[in-house]
């Protein structure tokens, strides 16, 4: 219930949007702020192949995997726009960038990368990823995985993208929406200056990959949620019976990862 009304709250305006959701993920990170081996913030993804696992850490590690894979990021400078709790940003130093800068719009969020990661080679600032707070063409590679769903205007999110961007620099992206809707995706993001090298449909992978987690999550919820507040977190966290599980399990839902190259 809680879950659905504030999903209807999110939907009134754009502006409305961006405040609710940042202040959901404002009371989120405190809720877990204790948790420090909780470093991702996504649904994750696996391969029907691949040995079952109940780790979250390397499920939520696959989607960005998934994404890095796409393209070489090496010596590269890259920006994850919506770091979350800066676990897809660790991760890409495994891939040898230059340098890497997280962003979030969540200001606790952001306090929590600054503690938690002291590398040489990573930065995390506080932002709009409508308004991005970087010159023009300052970076390689820009990873967004889950998040856009959240903003007010993805459109002016896209032109953001491609004003940062380095000319022939990739944008990696992954997130979920309406299948009905979805067509107008690729599209929207060519009208922004993005040609879309590479489309893929990865709802099945990201449905096996709730599946697994689902103990790991609902043992978390127990841990560190009041008793009403742990059905509308465990309908945000994706676990099996959740509005935004069935949505992808009935096909209403699409979950996608796109390759997309600044002209």
């Amino acid at each position: 219930m809680l879950s659905n009304l504030f999903r209807k709250i999110v939907d009134l305006s754009p502006k409305l949007s961006l405040r609710a959701w940042k202040l959901f993920y404002e009371i989120t990170a405190r809720l877990f702020k204790r948790q420090i081996d909780w470093k991702f913030m996504n649904y994750g993804f696996t391969e029907p192949q691949n040995p079952p696992t109940n780790d979250y850490g390397v499920l939520c590690g696959n989607l960005y995997q998934h994404l890095f894979n796409k393209t070489d990021i090496t010596d590269k400078r890259v920006l994850e726009i919506g770091c979350g709790r800066g676990g897809g940003c660790e991760l890409v130093l495994q891939y040898n960038p230059k340098a890497v800068t997280g962003l979030d719009y969540s200001d606790s969020v952001i306090k929590f990368c600054k503690r938690a990661y002291k590398q040489s080679n990573i930065t995390f600032v506080a932002g709009n990823a409508e308004n991005l707070p970087f010159a023009d063409e300052s970076f390689d590679i820009i990873v967004n995985a889950e998040s856009s769903h959240c903003y007010g205007n993805r459109e002016l999110f896209f032109k953001e993208v491609v004003r940062t961007l380095k000319p022939g620099g990739y944008f990696l992206y992954a997130d979920f929406m309406g299948r009905v809707h979805y067509p107008k995706r690729p599209t929207q993001i060519t009208h922004c200056g993005l040609n879309v090298i590479a489309q893929q449909d990865i709802t099945a992978n990201v449905l096996l990959s709730m599946d697994q987690s689902a103990a790991y999550k609902e043992t978390l919820i127990k841990k560190v949620a009041l008793n009403p507040l742990r059905k509308a977190i465990g309908d945000f966290a994706g676990v099996p019976g959740s509005d935004i599980y069935n949505k992808f399990k009935n096909g209403h839902t699409i979950y996608f990862s796109m390759l997309c190259q600044k002209a």
